[in-house]
């Protein structure tokens, strides 16, 4: 786990340093200087034969880029810093470290900004809080078509706390982060501006209570954590997932889940369906039970079908209940009598959430070990919260509904998805790339999920399992087939193999 910081989280951890009098803000800006300059020259092929313009704004941010560039310098670097006012020549960084005056600049709008050559982002870090205008503007847009930008901290123009834009922005290809990632680098443009970010050592206190911040997740935390199997075991023993999901016109979101549930390990699947519709799935789930039930309305269930709906869910250790489902009048009648009596672990997502979002049925009537699973645009109608407020403030938007689930459990699916887990803590794992964003791979998420929760994972252990392998699927799509082309089927064909790369330790 890495704790993954806000805005004044990242000046309180600053302050707290210097102040325990272990290390001065001039040794961490030094500390930083250097490793920026290190990182340079270990990291940019061909180092010495290249040109570097370092863009140095007037705050602490600016201050870690002069240093960068006397560190330059002194590798034998050809480096040329830019500022951008007579004030920062005052600074105390120009009394302690002897810069060569011939490469020191100012920026008038004239200076040359070569496509060609590297250029270290200094003009803004975390601590903007403004649009951006005048000469610092001018410049960030001359930089748009110059690919080759390393930014300190965070590309300048980008938000820390929500990842927007302030007007305009850096779009870097590396970031050098120090200490601890932003929550910038994870949201909005801060996710593509930011390029690979890499987090720099400066000689920070440890964080005392690490798990009091937003924590980001990767396959250290999540590789051998798989269920293990004795020899004596048999299907049963395995676990047993019964599936709520499917209506006429949407068989695929049912067929995909539980398809993605059996190939993650789930002993036994059984998946409730209108009896009009058994011929579909009876043809291609092979290795599922079907349970047809008579539908009094073609293709769906109504609330004459709540009884035997909830008795067939008795058998099972896990449920998974809303793709595919049918949306129309009668729905949140007979969804809330089922959700209502439920007492499974569950897996609630799409359709299901219809009587949430009605008012039919509250959250603390759900069951108490229940994952809710909603995109942005569900968790707004949930939750009766505007979409432009969750995606300019996702954190303090998510940090809001804490109280209302009562220790259960939600993914806010995103491109970096937002977990808060059954303590209220709250997770961010970006594992998957755009290439889920397609139609069908939340259903396949929720097989997963459904399918370890029935494996008997704990709520939190399953849904930091399966966002993992659901990524993971991805990647692996990449390295054994292709770039391009990757449908939800696809994810399924994929699941053996992820689950192999998370057993394996590296």
């Amino acid at each position: 786990m890495i704790p993954v910081l806000l805005q004044n989280e990242a000046f309180t951890l600053d302050e707290s340093t210097i102040s325990s009098g272990i290390i001065s803000e001039k040794e961490l800006m030094d500390n930083a200087g250097k490793a920026i300059a290190q990182f340079i020259v270990e990291n940019i092929k061909d180092p010495f034969n290249q040109e570097y313009i370092v863009l140095a704004g007037p705050g602490n941010n600016g201050g870690d880029a002069i240093i960068s560039h006397y560190y330059l310098l002194d590798y034998g670097i050809n480096s040329e810093l830019i500022l951008f006012n007579k004030q920062q020549k005052e600074s105390w960084i120009f009394k302690n470290y002897t810069i060569q005056t011939n490469s020191i600049s100012f920026y008038d709008g004239k200076n040359e900004l070569n496509p060609e050559y590297w250029y270290l982002d200094g003009i803004f870090g975390v601590g903007l809080k403004r649009s951006i205008d005048g000469n610092y503007e001018e410049i960030i847009n001359r930089l748009i078509d110059c690919s080759n930008i390393i930014s300190i901290d965070i590309p300048s123009g980008i938000y820390c706390d929500n990842g927007m834009v302030a007007g305009t922005n850096i779009n870097a290809v590396y970031t050098l982060t120090m200490g601890y990632p932003k929550v910038g680098h994870f949201f909005n443009d801060g996710l593509d501006s930011s390029g690979e970010v890499h987090v720099l050592d400066i000689g920070f206190n440890d964080i005392s209570d690490p798990h009091s911040f937003l924590q980001l997740f990767d396959h250290e935390d999540v590789c051998g954590t798989l269920p293990v199997y004795l020899e004596n075991t048999n299907k049963y023993t395995r676990g047993k997932l019964v599936s709520i999901a499917g209506s006429k016109g949407y068989t695929g979101a049912s067929i995909l889940a539980n398809q993605a549930a059996i190939k993650t390990g789930v002993g036994i699947a059984k998946v409730i369906i209108p009896e009009s519709l058994n011929g579909i799935f009876e043809t291609i789930l092979t290795e599922a039970i079907t349970i047809p039930i008579q539908e009094h309305d073609s293709g769906t269930f109504t609330t004459e079908n709540s009884s035997d709906i909830l008795k067939e869910t008795q058998w099972a250790d896990a449920v998974i209940f809303g793709p595919g489902l049918k949306i129309d009048g009668n729905s949140k009648e007979w969804m809330a009598q089922v959700l209502r009596k439920l007492d499974k672990p569950l897996v609630l997502d799409a359709s299901g959430f219809l009587p949430l979002i009605e008012n039919t049925l509250k959250i603390s009537e759900l069951p108490t070990e229940t994952v809710l699973t909603p995109h942005y645009g569900e968790f707004s109608r949930i939750f009766n919260i505007e979409l432009k407020q969750i995606i300019e403030d996702p954190i303090s938007t998510i940090k809001g509904i804490i109280p209302i689930l009562e220790g259960r459990v939600l993914i806010l699916k995103g491109a970096t998805n937002i977990i808060i887990n059954s303590d209220g803590g709250i997770w961010l794992m970006n594992h998957g790339t755009s290439a889920l964003a397609t139609a069908g791979t939340g259903d396949v998420l929720t097989g997963m999920l459904g399918s370890l929760l029935a494996q008997g994972e704990q709520l939190d252990d399953a849904v930091l399992l399966a966002i993992y392998l659901h990524g993971e699927c991805v990647h692996q799509y990449n390295k054994l087939i292709s770039g391009d082309g990757l449908t939800a089927s696809d994810l399924n064909t994929m699941i053996p193999h992820a689950l192999n790369e998370m057993n394996h330790v590296h």
